[in-house]
């Protein structure tokens, strides 16, 4: 096999253990948590629990808006962002495509550019979220350079933790501790095992605490011609279509959440990785529509054409028609910490159409469902945040990738 059909073929692997990153995209809020060590389960019904018939929805109502579609390339974010924010509202937005941080300030004017693509101190290859430790110091991964940086908030690089192994999207709690995904692959005759042990590890990457195993194996191609790599795409993406996925998040006070959607179940994990508290809910199926898998054929297409250029449209067209897609959809599609101590879940979204959330009390008690055209992710859940009383998202128009915040407002009604 020539290396530059090895070399897509290891993309591809990539992309789909990605993908699962791509999920998990999500930011921790400033919430208390769970502050008990013994495990407590919160069982919900499919309906919320509403108090005198009062019903509950969250409006978005869309205050800032950062990113053009030309102009100042300050302003033009490539197809891959994540952001968060700090303390004083300032916005740091990791851009991928072109390996770079931006930072603006809380009324989104362009301050600084952190790090270039490369290999030395304070460079990049990849990037993920941008996160700040205990010191309220900036750091973000880079699983192709294998390491942590660090910067101040002037953009100053401090220091680096490398990785010896792949680690995907970590968080670094204020112990010093790594709470991640790694990724292990390994290979038999032509089946590719991946491994994702999503786990806390310490500083040195040893793994203290095991919380979620993910296993799937992949069938490589036995030839390099093109109908041998349209079938094996499409294999691959038929596994991963709809296909749960685990999503974890780290709180502000160290506890860890943690999800696998087959079921409606999220469980809340100590610090020191032992479960705490598990809430779960009654739930119906939502069906795969025709939008859906248009939807993911879209986006997982553009994924696939970025990471190589074995493929030509054409190629992808025919993979993409060959993908079989399971009849419902995960249990939920993501999860967010609210800063009041509500969970918001993201149980179903359609890019550029609603956002649909469950939304559970500082208890773990269902108490609100409604569904929002403001913000409307995408399908692999784009950035969605709560912080300085504010809500935070990516979204995509046309296309284009733009940084948007919200005012948020509790309303409060009764069905007519």
């Amino acid at each position: 096999m020539n290396n530059k059909i090895y070399s897509f073929l290891v993309s591809v692997i990539v992309i789909f253990s990605a993908m699962s990153y791509f999920d998990e995209r999500i930011f921790a809020g400033e919430m208390s948590g769970i502050q008990k060590s013994d495990e407590v389960v919160v069982s919900n019904p499919k309906a919320p629990v509403y108090k005198n018939g009062v019903k509950m929805r969250i409006a978005f109502i869309e205050d800032l808006s950062i990113g053009e579609v030309e102009g100042d390339e300050n302003y033009m974010f490539g197809t891959s962002i994540t952001f968060n924010t700090d303390e004083d509202g300032n916005f740091y937005v990791s851009d991928s495509d072109n390996n770079r941080i931006l930072k603006y300030d809380a009324k989104g004017k362009y301050l600084l550019t952190i790090g270039r693509k490369g290999q030395g101190p304070g460079e990049f290859q990849s990037l993920s979220v941008p996160r700040f430790d205990k010191d309220k110091n900036l750091y973000v991964a880079d699983p192709i350079n294998n390491r942590i940086s660090f910067f101040d908030k002037n953009g100053k690089y401090l220091k680096q933790i490398q990785m010896k192994e792949r680690y995907f999207d970590p968080y670094v709690n204020s112990k010093g501790f790594i709470v991640a995904n790694k990724l292990n692959l390994s290979q038999e005759a032509n089946i590719q095992k991946q491994t994702l042990i999503y786990g806390l590890f310490d500083d040195k990457f040893n793994l203290a605490a095991e919380l979620y195993r993910d296993e799937m194996e992949l069938a490589m191609p036995t030839g390099i011609d093109e109908s041998a790599l349209v079938d094996f795409v499409a294999k691959a993406f038929s596994a991963r279509a709809f296909r749960p996925y685990v999503r974890l998040t780290l709180a502000n006070n160290d506890f860890i959440y943690l999800g696998y959607p087959e079921k409606y179940e999220i469980n809340i994990y100590s610090p020191q990785g032992k479960i705490a508290k598990k809430i779960t809910k009654e739930h119906e199926p939502i069906a795969v529509s025709e939008k859906d898998k248009e939807s993911f054929s879209k986006i997982a297409g553009e994924s696939l054409t970025r990471s190589s250029s074995v493929f030509t449209e054409n190629m992808v067209k025919k993979a993409f028609q060959k993908i079989k897609y399971p009849k419902y959809k995960p249990a939920y599609q993501s999860f967010i910490l609210m800063e009041n101590g509500w969970l918001a879940v993201i149980v179903d979204s359609l890019e550029g159409e609603y956002t649909l959330f469950d939304i559970f009390d500082q208890d773990g008690k269902y108490i609100a469902n409604f569904k929002t055209a403001e913000p409307a992710e995408g399908m692999f859940s784009e950035v969605l945040f709560f912080k300085n009383g504010k809500a935070y998202a990516v979204v995509t128009k046309d296309d284009y990738k733009f940084v948007k915040r919200y005012r948020l407002e509790i309303q409060e009604y009764k069905d007519k």
